[in-house]
């Protein structure tokens, strides 16, 4: 009789355990920036083949606006980044299987992915046509694309946007952009369609190289993504994003990358 009353007592106390951690992990939409901040750390995933956004230096040292960017919103929670570099077709699924906390990787914030994951927007994109510098190929507009061979990466808004245009003779995917520039280079792209501040990044580090023709398209919002659940991490981060723009942080890091 004691062993079975102490049996129930035991079961008692579990579920009423249960049902505390159950209501302070709804409260807290799922726990995660309690977690961040016990961990003293936010895990970022970022695509490392996107410069000026995020890439390897000379050094192989991750740098880019969204590193400086990542880490002075980490501080703002009261915590450090941590950066995991990852393939872009595989950013989102690691999201959802919790192998990092947030997305920050100059990802467009689409209907599509809004299915999939919650925004806090940060920036804003444009779509550009890069070619070699001269314009040998007289390449005005992307109307102009049509029959041309033309670069994108792979799983980016540029891919949709470049599919879109029609008319074009092949749209060549590649994992980063590094490996589209550099082809295009060697003659093996006509043009490629990429993200305005990549393409400016590229005018900037290599003027006698390349050029952005016509005028951008298909301007959508960029965002880091967070897991549906995180509620309470997307408030922080919205708030600690508005305070970086308020204070002048933001664009001082923008100008580092783009100039004035």
């Amino acid at each position: 009789m004691k062993k079975l009353t102490y049996l129930v007592v035991v079961m008692i106390l579990l579920m009423v355990l249960t049902a505390c951690g159950s209501k302070s992990s709804d409260k807290n939409g799922g726990g995660t920036l309690a977690d961040i901040k016990d961990s003293g750390e936010l895990t970022i995933a970022v695509d490392d083949t996107y410069p000026p956004m995020e890439f390897r230096d000379d050094k192989n040292k991750l740098v880019g606006l969204d590193i400086d960017l990542g880490r002075i919103l980490a501080k703002k929670l009261g915590v450090k980044a941590k950066f995991v570099p990852t393939a872009w077709d595989g950013i989102i699924p690691g999201l959802d299987a919790k192998k990092y906390d947030i997305i920050m990787s100059s990802m467009n914030i689409t209907d599509e992915r809004k299915k999939q994951v919650n925004f806090v927007q940060y920036l804003n994109f444009g779509q550009a046509v890069i070619v070699k510098k001269g314009n040998p190929l007289k390449i005005n507009s992307k109307e102009d694309l049509k029959g041309k061979v033309v670069g994108v990466q792979l799983g980016t808004t540029s891919e949709t946007a470049a599919k879109a245009i029609g008319g074009i003779k092949q749209v060549k995917t590649y994992n980063g952009y590094t490996d589209a520039f550099n082809d295009m280079g060697l003659g093996r792209l006509d043009a490629i369609v990429v993200g305005e501040m990549v393409g400016r990044y590229y005018m900037k580090t290599k003027p006698n190289a390349f050029e952005i023709v016509g005028d951008t398209f298909q301007e959508l919002p960029v965002g880091i993504a967070v897991r549906k659940s995180d509620k309470d991490l997307s408030k922080a981060l919205e708030k600690a994003i508005k305070e970086m723009q308020d204070e002048g942080s933001f664009d001082k890091v923008k100008e580092t990358w783009f100039g004035k």
